[in-house]
Formats: C-alpha cells, structure tokens, sequence
C-alpha cells in the first residue's frame, strides 16, 4: 500500500525512513519530491559496445564524475547522463520506495530515470538519476531543482539480505 503524507510523518519519526536534507514542503499527499545533486556522470563516447552479459560493467570506466558546485549542466538531445539527488535517502526493512519523474519535466522530453526505480528496504542512498534528454533542443538542469518523486511502500515478510547491496551506500553518480 503506498503511504499517504501523515504515515511518512510518522515513519521519518519513528526512524524507518530519513530523509537527508528534510523540506517539508517537499512532502506532498503521497510522494516526497527530491532536488537534483550538483554531481553528474558525463559518458564519454565510444565505438566499443557495451555487452549486458558482462556482470562486471563498471559506468566509472566510461565517464568522469563532474561537480557542478550548484552551477548548470546542459544535457545535449539524446544524451545520458547520471545525476545523483542531494538528498540522501535511507529505509529500514520496513520501508521501499519508488522514484519517478515529474510530469513538468517529461513534457518537455526529459526523462530521469530510464529503469532503476526501485529503492529497496534497508538502503541508505544518495539516489542516482538516469537523465536522458529527449527532446530535440538541448536542456539546462540546475542542482536544487525538485526533479523527481519518491513513493514509499510498506513491506511485509520481508527477508534479510535478499537484494544485491552494491548499490546501497552510493555518495556518487
């Protein structure tokens, strides 16, 4: 069941989620919106493919991590770049969200996520974005703007240890 406003209040209180800065105002009827990081993985291009079946793919091979230090970051027509919230967000067991876009950006082609929308329980993350501007025209991002929404779940008969944690503790895109 997805948690409505009042149940997150009481869950951030109880400690099962934290959200790291907290704005209030953020906290709509039933999703959190979060602000975009001034950290982006800009990829640079290559003629080599990148093969799925390969488990030891590693991003940081084929970009470098650039910090804005609050200042923009134009994303060109078609390009992926992995942007990472500022807030840092950790659930306990308990607890699961989902991040998404937000509808005044998609309308004008830019996505923030292409699949990894699952947060599991038990992660404490500083959330990577999955940025990819679809529109024909380049689009400047600004940190600190509300670019994505996280809902939050309860989970029952959850066990521990079942998800793969390489991704729990990120600080980086």
């Amino acid at each position: 069941m997805i948690l409505g406003r009042r149940a997150v209040l009481e869950l951030i209180e109880s400690g099962d989620i934290r959200i790291d800065p907290f704005d209030s105002s953020a906290l709509g009827p039933a999703s959190y919106d979060v602000a975009l990081g001034c950290k982006f993985r800009i990829f640079d291009r290559f003629e080599e493919f990148i093969d799925i079946r390969d488990d030891s793919f590693d991003p940081a091979v084929y970009g470098e991590v650039v910090d804005t230090g609050g200042g923009p970051i134009e994303v060109l027509p078609g390009q992926l770049v992995l942007g990472i919230t500022r807030e840092r967000i950790t659930l306990s067991n308990r607890v699961m969200g989902w991040i998404s876009g937000r509808s005044r950006f998609a309308r004008v082609g830019l996505l923030v996520h292409v699949s990894s929308n699952l947060i599991q329980p038990g992660v404490s993350n500083h959330q990577i974005l999955e940025i990819v501007n679809l529109s024909p025209r380049p689009i400047r991002l600004w940190p600190g703007a509300r670019i994505a929404q996280v809902v939050f779940e309860e989970v029952r008969g959850a066990e521990e240890g079942g998800a793969d944690r390489r991704y729990f503790y990120q600080d980086s895109p």
